[in-house]
């Protein structure tokens, strides 16, 4: 057990450090190739606080643990509502931008929905996998061509926060680090998940749904905590989105696409419904003058703790 523990331990401190590195690196150069900003932010910054969740998903399903690959991405979007945003809101009320109110919540609410549906025939095949990655490329195209609507002023000052960067070869050497980083994160982790499961007497899709999930979640739970304590609510919010969106359509989508997912009924009576509901609940938080409110951030984590407890239980 002690050795599954250490494994555990190495394996987030990777997948938080391998993120880190893959998303200064990425930004940076995607800036030095001329790469819109808002798309790096949206685009770049997301997809690296979700490269943990991906590299774990991967590496679950290659070596035939499918339970704790699906469980690892609804767990992890469970987390970040729950517990990233919802002690988000409880640190500060977090002021909303209209946009992500007007489509990145109704976006993460139909591609839920369409994945659950799917997920109903027992499985989330290759066809869907690749659809989702496809899906992927078209949001992430349509954010791009948003942000050439972005001010000239906005670009140029953020471009100016750039130029402290090492140039591309420490930049490039920056994703190669970071991803080998989560490569080898990913495979300890989930090793010594599967390890506490045998020991515990839980099944590997409960540790996926909870330990795993939460391991993977660290990066947005820091972003958007430190995101707020800088008065900076828009992105603590559109990281939490952003994130579940990759998750949903990038993680899940290349994990079927390598293979295909065999699904539990426990997901579809309750893990999904779940997913479904801290989704559903951001509609009416967020349209309230735009702001999510301490109370609602608290309503948020006691969705979140007793759910896990049921879990336990």
């Amino acid at each position: 057990m002690l050795n599954d523990i250490a494994f555990i331990l190495i394996g987030l401190l990777l997948l938080t450090g391998g993120g880190d590195s893959l998303v200064t690196g990425a930004s940076r150069l995607a800036h030095r190739l001329g790469i819109p900003p808002l798309v790096v932010g949206l685009t770049i910054v997301a997809l690296g606080t979700s490269a943990p969740e991906m590299a774990v998903s991967l590496s679950a399903i290659i070596t035939g643990r499918g339970d704790i690959a699906i469980g690892n991405v609804i767990g992890s979007n469970i987390s970040n509502i729950g517990l990233a945003l919802g002690l988000a809101a409880i640190v500060r009320p977090l002021i909303v931008q209209i946009r992500l109110v007007q489509f990145e919540v109704p976006l993460l609410f139909g591609i839920s929905i369409l994945t659950y549906l799917v997920a109903l025939s027992g499985s989330i095949p290759r066809w869907f996998g690749m659809l989702s990655l496809i899906g992927l490329l078209v949001y992430i195209f349509m954010l791009y061509r948003w942000s050439l609507k972005e001010p000239a002023a906005v670009r140029a000052e953020y471009t100016e926060k750039e130029q402290r960067d090492h140039g591309i070869p420490r930049n490039v050497g920056k994703i190669v680090f970071g991803l080998a980083a989560l490569a080898g994160g990913g495979n300890l982790l989930v090793d010594g998940s599967v390890g506490i499961a045998r020991w515990a007497g839980l099944s590997e899709l409960v540790i996926g749904l909870t330990i795993v999930a939460v391991g993977t979640s660290l990066p947005e739970m820091v972003t958007s905590i430190i995101a707020v304590l800088k008065n900076q609510g828009d992105i603590a919010i559109g990281n939490v989105l952003g994130s579940n969106i990759f998750n949903t359509l990038g993680v899940l989508g290349a994990t079927a696409a390598v293979h295909p997912i065999q699904i539990q009924s426990a997901l579809l009576v309750r893990d999904f419904p779940v997913m479904g509901l801290l989704t559903v609940l951001l509609f009416p938080f967020l349209k309230k003058g735009l702001l999510l409110k301490r109370r609602e951030g608290i309503l948020l984590v006691l969705i979140y703790c007793v759910y896990v407890s049921f879990l336990f239980i």
